[in-house]
């Protein structure tokens, strides 16, 4: 829906560039007004190829800075769980570190 000016815009400056020619050569009228018409009928045509390709190639690389994106924030999550797992391990070492501490203590002060 964005792109659908271009045919028109390519068709009327190729109609602009034709109707230039035609009045610096002096081409005949009716002469004039046929070669006026199929070039606008091409370019037309030609127009809406370039749309068609213009919307493709955007919405392609909206998929990709889409993709990007989601790779990115899994990437992201993963390193965070990461880290969140290795400070639970440590979490856990502390504590196993202190309880054997405490069995040290409670062994010395036994004797």
């Amino acid at each position: 829906m964005k792109y659908r000016f271009i045919p028109a815009f390519v068709m009327l400056l190729a109609g602009l560039v034709c109707c230039i020619l035609s009045v610096v050569q002096r081409w005949p009228v009716m002469y004039s007004l046929v070669v006026l018409v199929i070039v606008l009928i091409i370019f037309y045509i030609i127009g809406q190829i370039v749309a068609q390709v213009v919307g493709k190639v955007v919405a392609e690389h909206e998929a990709m800075v889409k993709a990007e994106q989601e790779r990115r924030e899994a990437e992201e999550e993963r390193r965070l769980e990461e880290e969140a797992r290795r400070l639970a391990e440590e979490e856990e070492r502390k504590k196993e570190q202190d309880s054997e501490r405490e069995e040290k203590i409670s062994q010395e002060s036994s004797w």
